[in-house]
């Protein structure tokens, strides 16, 4: 990575009580592979860690707090004949699929979607929604 990449913290669940819900800090991962996070709220304040790996081990909460990237991923030339930056088939990768409920409710306060996306902000494609829906679809069921 050459260029600072830019993300923020999406919390599904306070857990803690303390950073509320919705994005709860901004970050930056730097070329170096270190990481700045800065909390909103009242009572904001800077960290610093040495990967990400490191930040969401102590901030995810066990999925309640995700990382949303705000930059595109940089290119990764030649690694995958489709796309510029390596895409990888849904059913395979070192990123696995997670699944969270969104923070959107209904009238009665009632989660309505549920948000299924690559964890450690892999990009997605529409073969990746293809492939999803045939799963939902029954396609996999023999």
């Amino acid at each position: 990575m050459s260029d600072p990449r830019r993300f923020h913290l999406q919390r599904t669940t306070d857990i803690t009580g303390v950073s509320g819900t919705g994005r709860v800090a901004d970050g930056v991962l730097w070329p170096d592979n270190t990481v700045s996070i800065r909390w909103r709220g009242e009572r904001p304040s800077t960290v610093s860690w040495g990967s990400l790996a490191d930040a969401e081990a102590v901030h995810g909460h066990g999925g309640h707090t995700r990382i949303v990237w705000d930059d595109p991923a940089p290119a990764t030339a030649g690694e995958c004949p489709h796309c510029p930056d390596g895409h990888t088939p849904a059913d395979q990768g070192s990123q696995p699929w997670g699944v969270y409920v969104g923070p959107e409710r209904d009238g009665d306060g009632q989660p309505i979607r549920l948000y299924v996306e690559r964890v450690d902000g892999a990009h997605v494609a529409e073969s990746d929604a293809q492939w999803i829906q045939a799963r939902l679809d029954g396609a996999d069921r023999q």
